[in-house]
């Protein structure tokens, strides 16, 4: 297995792992529908596959961001997927390890992640790579153009 940086010809692949990543099979049938072509391209975004024998099996996405409370920057962990059938085998574990590691790299003081109320066996990875409860998430759908 390895751990590699996205690339614009990835884009199928990562479509269909986030099809399943939201349990949508049909979200993403029409181009546009994703922002993965402008994300690859921003800056202080980034985002990082695990593969398997040329299958991507997994990912996680996060960004570099600067905050008024900290004097140092922190990460925001956006998304983070291991395909079900090969949870447990250290691939998130890998997959997390990349974004901790940048932090460490680039002076970070936090990584934050957001994680829906339900998924208690994700909680419990995260507290067992020493992330702790620290906040409720919220969000307001707005109508876009």
């Amino acid at each position: 297995m390895k751990i590699r940086k996205a690339k614009k010809t990835d884009y199928k692949k990562v479509i269909e792992l986030y099809a399943d990543f939201v349990n949508q099979p049909d979200r993403y049938k029409n181009s546009g529908d994703d922002s993965f072509l402008k994300a690859i391209k921003t800056p202080c975004f980034y985002i990082y596959l695990a593969e398997i024998k040329n299958k991507v099996v997994g990912f996680i996405t996060f960004s570099k961001r600067i905050v008024i409370r900290y004097p140092n920057p922190i990460i925001e962990v956006e998304e983070f997927y291991v395909i079900p059938e090969l949870r447990r085998q250290g691939i998130g574990k890998k997959l997390m390890q990349k974004a901790l590691n940048f932090a460490q790299k680039n002076n970070c003081k936090y990584v934050f992640l957001a994680s829906s109320k339900d998924r208690v066996s994700a909680h419990k990875f995260y507290k067992a790579l020493g992330f702790d409860e620290y906040a409720f998430h919220y969000r307001r759908a707005l109508s876009c153009s």
